[in-house]
């Protein structure tokens, strides 16, 4: 099964750490956005540039959509609206929020979602093989 992480870059170490799991039961992530070397401030870098392009490309590419929630961020949102659109036109990825933040904006609300507390739901949905410890 292919997935998609979009959480706060500060939540960086326990994306890392999901993606590991997810791969050493023999799922894929689409795009390890951890492994970026991202200078900031991002429009000071146009090296930069070409991981929004590939993060786009790569979205509609997911099974699994997860958005680990958070009071705060930006990005997020945007992938988060990108795997909207792609689940409005095609049906796919499946998009779970994730948290006690998992309906803090309009969107969040989209009936396309779905909503749990914790990553265990997740996982317990899509790949019960996987025991990951939060």
């Amino acid at each position: 099964m292919k997935w998609y992480f979009a959480s706060r870059t500060r939540h960086r170490e326990f994306v890392e750490s999901l993606i590991r799991t997810l791969k050493i039961n023999g799922h894929e992530v689409v795009f390890d956005w951890t492994l970026l070397k991202l200078r900031l401030p991002f429009q000071n870098y146009p090296e930069n540039y070409q991981f929004a392009d590939a993060l786009s490309l790569a979205i509609p590419l997911a099974d699994v959509f997860v958005l680990l929630s958070d009071p705060a961020g930006t990005d997020m949102f945007i992938e988060l609206g990108i795997a909207l659109a792609n689940f409005i036109d095609h049906k796919k990825p499946r998009i779970y929020i994730v948290g006690k933040h998992n309906k803090r904006s309009l969107m969040h609300l989209h009936s396309g979602i779905i909503h749990v507390d914790t990553l265990q739901e997740v996982f317990k949905k899509e790949c019960p093989e996987v025991v990951f410890q939060q």
